[in-house]
């Protein structure tokens, strides 16, 4: 009974951690008191007595009318009787017995990481001979690591799975950074639909034939520790005969090879290893990382930098290329500019930079490209591609003024003389009929939606609001300009309307889109500090200010700190309390007696509303710095426009646009798309879907956007890139009024993970150890890989499990055959006269 318990308990402990079980059901008839030794023999010998006895006495009784048939009949009815009791004293039981069939497995792990897609040159010699027995083919160079696992799988009609299987089931997993099941292979002595019992109620058995072994190796790290634990751990108590790894070795995440063959060593568990790719020393170069802007204004110039990695090539020179196309084009696009790239010892590279001005707009590719040299080991990372966005430089502006101010009058001629800005003006107090300055003349405020959104920034400077054309509506207006269509706003502050302004409690939109938290007593400071100084006061300029691409007066921060120095004079300021919390300071006033306790007063800041950027100038006296120098004064309006502006020439086009967590996605990695678009009226724009379109190379294919139930005008759906490239998402969106189609785009670059091309060799070393120090592993070359079925064992399990045993003398049909055959022997004696 301990026996049978202890059978039960394992059996049942194996169904819940995954053991998979066939059931086969018998009934045996057993004696469960049963003598043993002398006592057998003892009770053989008085059955055997017995019956000898009533033989001897029937056939000894001569009564008259029995023949010595009829005495032999009574005789063998009564040792019947007889022979009955005794088999009761032995009691005979029935007991139904299961036996329990517990499967074994074979787990065989195939890596998928991304090093499983480069294709090696095969400079061993000796590996590039079994490549070329396993692949049949005259040259494996440039076949990659993933099609030679496909091969040692499928080769000859799947033989090496068949052969796993012929006597345990097969887990197969593919892995990278994690394990992901394929399926599990029946056993070949099984048949399809073969009853079994399984932990998570599945019956679904593949034979070989049915497993896909067509795999995308883009994983992102190569953890083979992770994947052996992970799926031990998923066959819970059931055997395991041997674990099969097939890869390159990578163990660039992860434990060590060595802690792996621990683990496995320490649960009995054989490791046998196939090794993928070329072992030798690499000889490479690759483009590591090209760096440009993501963003540049039409001919301004920008640089490409590239970073070269390279092994086994000390001393060597090569030339480096750049190529330029327009993004969606086909082709490579044409070589801009070359350097020559020598390679000093241990492979250091100085980075390569390249200078490059665009004088047309749109999304343009820049390929860093260095050719494929004799004998290199990789042939795929000798390319790299970044995308930079040159911006339609004619940047919308709308200035709005009060007067004809020095600053107003300077600022005008600077914006509508540059051709990069296209600037409208309304000068509040100009008479209705008189001429307007400007690019585009306007002859009204504008006050509708579409009108003010087709501009990129506003400019109010010192405007009044008792005109009545600055009132509560028009101030909501702005805010929705800025914080949800990406517009840029700038108050310049001056002494006849900013006070006015800033206390208008209608106007609380345009004052929660400034930079600064206004100061209540801002007049009585006024007052006190007075509206004019005799004098003009130093501007001081902060450390993190002079990197600021508004602050830029030179090429470096040095320079630039010296011509703010120069240029520093502060006459009037409208005083605040500080910046807000997500502002940047830009300016501060040096005046030791203009301080408050967050320092000194804040002459100029500038920060990020909703989508779009807004600034806060206190002064009105800029224009003196030209005194300094004219070159100094345009440059600093030029880049605090075009600052302001970005956050709208950069989100995608006035009717929408498209982001992304990240300009850079590593292969497999799911890449987010979120889209906000709008109508002709610059309302959200409200569809059931949105289909996106996304392109590499000569490739495309298509993304559902599904609408943001919380955030009308929003739409998001993900997809996962396949290959390696620099791929543009695009959505057309059709005017059905004017029948054009306006389209707004993202590009990103999808690369292979950096820590995959590292080591990109096979590392045979680290494949070895893992296989023979884990138990009884072995490690096999490539053409080798047939002979592994044949050391891995049979390890399934059978347990019986036996029932309660059911009493087969206790029951009324033994009574009635004693009463029986008792019976029959008492009427052949009456018969006989035999009583």
């Amino acid at each position: 009974m301990i026996l049978e318990g202890i059978h039960n308990l394992y059996a049942s402990a194996a169904l819940l951690v995954g053991a998979v079980t066939r059931d086969e059901v018998s009934y045996v008839t057993e004696l469960r008191n049963t003598p043993d030794g002398w006592s057998a023999v003892a009770f053989l010998a008085v059955v055997g007595a017995i019956i000898w006895a009533v033989v001897l006495m029937y056939l000894r009784e001569g009564r008259i009318g029995a023949s010595r048939r009829v005495r032999l009949f009574l005789a063998f009815l009564r040792c019947c009787v007889m022979a009955s009791l005794a088999l009761m004293l032995l009691e005979p039981v029935s007991v139904r017995i299961l036996r329990r069939w517990i499967d074994s497995y074979t787990a065989v792990l195939i890596d998928t990481s991304s090093s499983m897609d480069l294709a090696d040159t095969y400079r061993d010699k000796r590996t590039a001979e079994r490549i070329k027995r396993v692949l049949e083919t005259d040259s494996p160079d440039g076949i990659r690591r993933s099609d030679v696992v496909a091969k040692v799988l499928g080769r000859d009609g799947r033989k090496f799975l068949s052969a796993l299987a012929d006597n345990n089931r097969l887990k197969l997993y593919t892995f990278s950074d994690e394990p992901a099941l394929v399926g599990t292979i029946r056993s070949t002595r099984e048949k399809p639909g073969t009853n079994s019992s399984q932990s998570n109620g599945s019956n679904d058995l593949l034979g070989v034939d049915d497993v896909v072994l067509d795999y995308t190796a883009r994983g992102p790290a190569t953890n083979i520790e992770r994947a052996i634990r992970r799926s031990v751990d998923a066959l819970g108590g059931a055997p395991i005969a041997a674990i099969v790894v097939l890869s390159d070795g990578g163990f660039n995440q992860g434990g060590s090879a060595e802690e792996a063959a621990r683990f496995a060593r320490d649960r009995k568990l054989p490791i046998h290893v196939v090794g993928i790719g070329d072992p030798s020393s690499p000889r490479n170069i690759r483009v590591a990382e090209v760096i440009a802007p993501p963003n540049a204004f039409q001919k301004d110039p920008f640089t490409v930098t590239a970073q070269l990695v390279a092994e086994g090539l000390d001393g060597e020179t090569v030339h480096c290329v750049l190529r330029e196309h327009v993004s969606g084009d086909d082709g490579t696009g044409r070589v801009v500019d070359t350097q020559r790239v020598r390679i000093g010892p241990g492979g250091s590279i100085d980075a390569v930079t390249f200078v490059r001005r665009q004088d047309r707009v749109g999304r343009f590719v820049f390929t860093v490209e260095v050719p494929v040299l004799e004998g290199e080991t990789l042939v795929d990372d000798n390319s790299k591609q970044v995308t930079v966005n040159v911006i339609d430089a004619r940047t919308r502006v709308l200035l709005v003024s009060s007067v004809p101010s020095w600053e107003y009058r300077f600022v005008s001629r600077l914006l509508q003389r540059d051709e990069t800005f296209d600037l409208s003006c309304w000068l509040q107090s100009a008479d209705l009929n008189s001429v307007r300055d400007g690019n585009t003349i306007i002859d009204h405020l504008p006050v509708l939606a579409e009108e003010l959104f087709d501009y990129d920034v506003v400019l109010l400077m010192d405007p009044s609001s008792e005109i009545g054309e600055l009132d509560a509506e028009w101030a909501t207006l702005l805010d929705t300009f800025v914080t949800e269509y990406g517009g840029g706003f700038l108050y310049t502050a001056a002494r006849a309307n900013t006070s006015m302004i800033m206390r208008d409690r209608t106007l609380k939109p345009l004052h929660r889109l400034l930079p600064v938290s206004l100061d209540p007593e801002a007049d009585l400071l006024l007052n006190e500090i007075g509206h004019y100084q005799l004098s003009g006061s130093p501007v001081e300029i902060t450390s993190i200010a002079v990197a600021h691409p508004v602050m830029r007066l030179a090429n470096n921060s040095a320079s630039s700190r010296l011509i703010w120095q120069a240029l520093g004079s502060v006459y009037w300021h409208y005083p605040v309390l500080r910046e807000k919390p997500a502002a940047t300071v830009l300016m501060r006033h040096g005046d030791s007696r203009m301080q408050n306790a967050a320092g000194g007063h804040v002459l100029c800041a500038v920060q990020f509303v909703g989508s779009g950027r807004t600034g806060f100038l206190a002064l009105d006296g800029t224009w003196r710095w030209r005194r300094q120098g004219v070159e100094y004064f345009d440059r600093f309006w030029v880049q605090l426009v075009r600052y302001l502006a970005e956050g709208k020439l950069l989100g995608g086009t006035r009717r929408g646009m498209i982001m992304t967590e990240g300009d850079q996605y590593s292969l497999g990695d799911a890449v987010t798309v979120t889209a906000r678009l709008f109508d002709r009226q610059y309302k959200p724009l409200r569809r059931d879907r949105i289909m996106a379109r996304f392109a590499v190379d000569q490739d495309s294919g298509e993304v559902t956007l599904l609408p943001r139930g919380d955030m009308p005008g929003w739409y998001e759906g993900r997809f996962v890139p396949d290959r390696t490239g620099n791929y543009r998402i695009s959505i057309s969106l059709p005017d059905p009024e004017t029948g054009d189609i306006v389209e707004t785009a993202r590009e990103i670059t999808v690369s292979r993970p950096n820590i995959e091309i590292l080591r990109p060799q096979m590392d045979r070393a680290a494949l070895v150890t893992l296989a023979e120090r884990s138990y009884k592993g072995r490690y096999y070359e490539v053409d080798e890989a047939a002979e592994l079925p044949k050391l891995i064992p049979d390890l399934h399990e059978e347990i019986p499990i036996r029932s309660r045993p059911t009493s087969l003398w206790d029951h009324w049909m033994v009574l009635t055959a004693l009463l029986t055959l008792l019976t029959v022997e008492w009427g052949v004696r009456k018969w006989y006269r035999l009583l």
